[in-house]
């Protein structure tokens, strides 16, 4: 305890905090301009719920703020009211003085007014949708797909050869029975992931059966009637019975237009905030220290 209340920054802290009280008691009937006021308006509790919130919506923060009940609105403010006395005592009090932290989130303030010049944008037409969606293909591409069930036998339990033996024998009794796809839980033993895999592509499998077998599926005829192996991954043997096998494809523009709208109205929000950004960032002059040059020896 004593050397809590020794310490410099102690006294500093004390000193400030006295000054601060000092001050509201020497002058107690400044107007609400004085920073010693704290007002609270409708439009300080919206902007105040939308940072909290981190929803950045007049319209759903006035909805938010008109949904409280007395007691919820009176916390809302009690929280208000602290957190921004607090700010000016720590400003009046110069604790923010070349605070990083403080920085970032002055920063961070501005890119947010950033997204309101993002207002009001015109809805593109579709012969621009189309247009984008033409020079974005491959990012609306859909992958190829298969869907299948698989009977395992584990090499690391019966050694590799009994397990390919036990496959093989499963495999006859599976076709002579015509077992369809719902059946393969009753074969076979216990494998680490799924017994069933609908609609997955190549890098949904490879993790599960490693690339060899995940490829030898791909390259598979779909068949629902026939049971297909013997199939080695790394775990052991299985036999698969291939339901559907969908190629790789790129989908017609009317598919994929929500998609497209979506991505063409993020692009122009992209496009005005940097536009907004490079504005403020043009109207100073950089002087770059001379070892940060190009070319310049470290």
């Amino acid at each position: 305890m004593k050397r809590f209340l020794a310490d410099p920054l102690f006294h500093f802290v004390l000193l400030g905090a006295l000054l601060f009280v000092a001050w509201q008691f020497l002058n107690p009937d400044l107007s609400d301009d004085d920073p010693r006021t704290i007002r609270v308006d409708r439009a300080a509790l919206l902007e105040f719920i939308q940072f909290r919130t981190r929803a950045f919506n007049d319209e759903e923060a006035q909805k938010r703020l008109a949904s409280l009940s007395d007691e919820a609105l009176t916390d809302v403010v009690n929280t208000f009211v602290r957190e921004e006395a607090l700010y000016r005592a720590a400003i009046a009090m110069g604790l923010g003085a070349d605070d990083y932290v403080i920085k970032q989130r002055l920063v961070q303030k501005m890119e947010f007014m950033a997204e309101g010049v993002t207002s009001g944008l015109p809805a593109p037409s579709d012969v621009e949708l189309a247009d984008f969606h033409q020079r974005h293909q491959a990012d609306y591409a859909v992958p190829a797909q298969v869907s299948f069930a698989h009977v395992f036998f584990s090499s690391s339990r019966h050694g590799d050869a009994q397990a390919t033996a036990l496959a093989e024998e499963t495999l006859a009794d599976l076709n002579r029975r015509q077992i369809p796809l719902t059946g393969a839980t009753a074969f076979g033993e216990r494998f680490p992931y799924q017994v069933n895999y609908v609609e997955r592509t190549h890098e949904d499998l490879t993790g599960h059966f490693g690339p060899e077998m995940t490829d030898a599926l791909f390259g598979l005829e779909a068949d629902p009637g026939r049971w297909r192996g013997v199939f080695t991954s790394s775990f052991g043997k299985h036999l698969v019975l291939l339901t559907n096998n969908v190629s790789a494809r790129v989908p017609e523009f009317i598919e994929v237009r929500p998609r497209v709208l979506q991505d063409v109205l993020a692009e122009r929000v992209r496009e005005r905030k940097a536009e907004f950004v490079s504005r403020i960032v043009d109207e100073y002059r950089i002087n770059l220290a001379e070892d940060l040059q190009p070319g310049a020896t470290p």
